[in-house]
């Protein structure tokens, strides 16, 4: 099945739980069954948001936007973060003024909606189970249905709980468990989408590592100027000044396709700009860019 045609099917599920949870919380007077559709709203932009991404990574690159519109999708997963964030800051107030003032809730429909809610979630994971390594914005997605499903979990105990003892105020700590699992996913997903934006170095990558395998391959002698950034969702790019010896430019081709196949291979980076030097080949101007200690090492 197509990634797009599994958001899509999953935003239908997501919609029609998100109003089950929504009249279930209403009539039975849940807190926690309310956070959860509210969560559940989120989850639902989430996706459509996913999708749209995707879509726009499809379109081609221009003489404006050269790298296409990849970065679109990271611009998304950073708006699904924030929306993470106003709807944690929600749940928590609403769990503080009705810890204060618990009210009555009728367990039989919270434990029943809530079980639809589960078996609803737990069917989206499977489908963006094998999806979520290597797209942010479906990692996202995933990340919501995940944090959606455990909070149903809670929900569901909660009920049980409130049904043997009736304590209600009960329903207000599941409320703050859900807005922990929420806020823990918008900070990391903030974070990420920050880090891309600010073209930081993949959190995987070692460099020293990644200096060493270049330097590793036949012919090259040292390796400065590194550049690695994310263009977008697994998508890295890689720019290097390569140091050998006098060489020709037939043989400064094959280095630079053997460092790009170690680069692939070893570090997923599928764009690179590589620049072959020698110490005999640099201009007078190289040498005083060098010798002032400019660029990076």
């Amino acid at each position: 099945m197509e990634r797009e045609k599994k958001l899509l099917l999953i935003l239908a599920f997501n919609v029609t739980l998100m109003v089950l949870e929504l009249a279930g919380g209403l009539v039975s007077r849940s807190l926690a069954l309310l956070s959860d559709a509210g969560h559940m709203l989120t989850d639902s932009l989430a996706v459509f948001l996913s999708y749209v991404a995707i879509r726009w990574g499809r379109l081609p690159a221009t003489h404006r936007k050269t790298f296409g519109y990849h970065r679109a999708e990271i611009l998304v997963a950073l708006a699904n973060g924030v929306a993470l964030l106003a709807i944690a800051a929600y749940i928590f107030y609403e769990a503080v003024v009705r810890f204060f003032n618990p009210q009555e809730i009728r367990t039989g429909i919270l434990l029943a909606v809530a079980a639809v809610g589960f078996a609803g979630n737990l069917f989206g994971l499977l489908i963006l189970r094998g999806e979520s390594h290597d797209n942010l914005n479906v990692r996202s997605a995933f990340f919501h249905i995940l944090a959606d499903t455990l909070s149903s979990v809670g929900v569901i105990a909660g009920g049980i709980v409130i049904w043997v003892t009736g304590w209600y105020w009960v329903d207000s700590l599941i409320g703050v468990l859900i807005g922990g699992i929420v806020l823990r996913g918008a900070v990391d997903l903030i974070f990420e989408a920050g880090e891309i934006l600010l073209e930081a170095v993949p959190r995987d990558i070692d460099m020293a590592a990644l200096r060493g395998e270049i330097e590793r391959v036949p012919g090259v002698k040292g390796v400065r100027d590194i550049h690695i950034w994310t263009i977008g969702s697994g998508r890295r790019a890689l720019s290097a000044h390569v140091m050998t010896d006098d060489i020709t430019t037939r043989q400064g081709q094959e280095i630079a396709c053997r460092v790009r196949a170690v680069l692939a291979e070893t570090f997923s980076i599928t764009h690179t700009t590589l620049e072959m030097e020698c110490d005999s080949c640099l201009s007078p101007s190289c040498e005083y860019v060098l010798s002032r200690g400019d660029l990076n090492v």
